[in-house]
């Protein structure tokens, strides 16, 4: 039984292939939960095919490595793969991203559920519910852009409805006031394809009020973000 944090190195991730009772019984942790609120709201994707249960996906730069590595062992009683390396070719350019995968797996279906809707990432009112500091630093740290002295998270994909639902839960749980700045988005793939979105800006003094609880979570080469 993991109860909040501790170290999975006594995972299940040895074996490369589990029965489905093995898999059924993997439940996920409060710790990794809050991560897991933190993931999803950001960077990370949740796979799922028809009949089949869903999967975990987290992709970063090279230079995120250290965040990309932090989450890996985390999840380790999820994963059955070590991280692997892609390219992609942006601008003309070729970069090259860290993955890692989890297994498909029955626990993840809550997740699945609060997220997403005919495979599409929504944000729901209940994810007042299930977000914490620790789901708020990964959040930060995987979508937080430092603007000035305060904080930008890029919440492109979503509608204004559901950043407006985010910026409510940011003031009715935390006791952070945040506003909607604009943005003019450029595509990694085609600069001529622009496009103007909406993402929520935490100015200084209310990141000064957040700092303390969400650091501790924080992985160190992403410190950067918030201060």
């Amino acid at each position: 039984m993991i109860v909040w944090e501790t170290d999975n190195n006594f995972s299940l991730n040895k074996k490369k292939t589990l029965k489905k009772i093995e898999r059924n019984i993997i439940q996920v942790s409060n710790f990794n939960r809050s991560i897991l609120i933190g993931l999803i709201l950001s960077d990370g994707h949740i796979e799922k095919r028809k009949n089949w249960n869903p999967r975990i996906q987290l992709e970063q730069s090279m230079k995120n490595f250290e965040y990309l590595w932090y989450v890996f062992n985390k999840f380790n009683i999820f994963n059955s793969n070590y991280p692997f390396s892609t390219k992609r070719i942006l601008r003309n350019k070729i970069f090259f991203t860290l993955i890692t995968k989890t297994r498909q797996l029955k626990c993840f279906n809550e997740f699945y559920d609060l997220f997403y809707y005919e495979n599409k990432k929504i944000i729901k009112f209940e994810l007042f519910n299930y977000i914490n500091y620790i789901s708020l630093a990964h959040w930060i740290m995987g979508d937080g852009s430092k603007k000035g002295k305060g904080l930008t998270l890029c919440t492109d994909s979503y509608t204004i409805k559901e950043i407006i639902i985010l910026i409510n839960i940011l003031k009715i749980k935390f006791n952070i006031d945040s506003i909607i700045h604009y943005h003019i988005s450029v595509s990694p793939y085609n600069k001529q394809n622009k496009k103007r979105v909406a993402r929520i800006y935490i100015n200084k003094n209310n990141l000064d009020k957040l700092k303390p609880f969400i650091i501790p979570y924080f992985v160190n080469s992403m410190l950067y973000k918030i201060n």
